[in-house]
């Protein structure tokens, strides 16, 4: 027996001495299915990644946490009604009527420096002679000449969340910044 949770925007198994995480922007499809050989209901799960057509296969049966998840077509369908509510809430929704607008900025000589909003993708190369630093989720990391650090969303529905900071005070630092927004 195994239960099956939505923690921390993924989807969480756990059985014995074993804990699995899955990322729900992982997911291509989400179904149910009869198997006729254990005469068993299973939830199939599909990843972005996935170009065997491997899927992960939840046999209801065996999950002893969920109690609208029963072994019968409801209950299938239940678990995948679940399972892609849990999905869809970890992600951005980009309507078509917002568009993507990709910038490029060549900082050298600047005090600390934001790029508010949220943005789809970032890139920051370090470009001059002396060190850059930026700051991610109140996290400063220092970028020597020469090095670059970038942070993708990975899905058209998903944006990276809060502000960019930057400084290029020091003399000789310089970063080249291209991000999406």
């Amino acid at each position: 027996m195994y239960t099956v949770t939505n923690t921390n925007g993924q989807l969480k198994l756990t059985y014995s001495n074993l804990v699995e995480y899955y990322e729900f922007p992982t997911f291509k499809s989400i179904s149910s299915a009869f198997d006729t050989v254990r005469g068993n209901y299973y939830v199939s799960i599909n990843f972005i990644a996935n170009d065997k057509n491997n899927s992960l296969r939840l046999y209801l049966v065996d999950i002893d946490n969920q109690g609208s998840w029963t072994d019968d077509s409801v209950g299938a369908q239940n678990a995948v009604e679940t399972i892609s509510a849990w999905a869809n809430k970890t992600f951005n929704v980009v309507t078509p009527t917002n568009s993507r607008f990709p910038r490029i900025i060549r900082s050298t000589g600047a005090a600390t420096t934001t790029i508010p909003g949220t943005q789809f993708s970032i890139s920051f190369a370090s470009t001059g002679t002396a060190n850059a630093s930026i700051t991610v989720n109140g996290t400063t990391v220092i970028l020597n000449p020469g090095e670059t650090i970038s942070y993708e969303a990975n899905d058209p529905n998903i944006f990276l969340p809060g502000a960019f900071s930057y400084n290029t005070s020091t003399a000789g630092s310089e970063l080249l910044i291209i991000y999406v927004q």
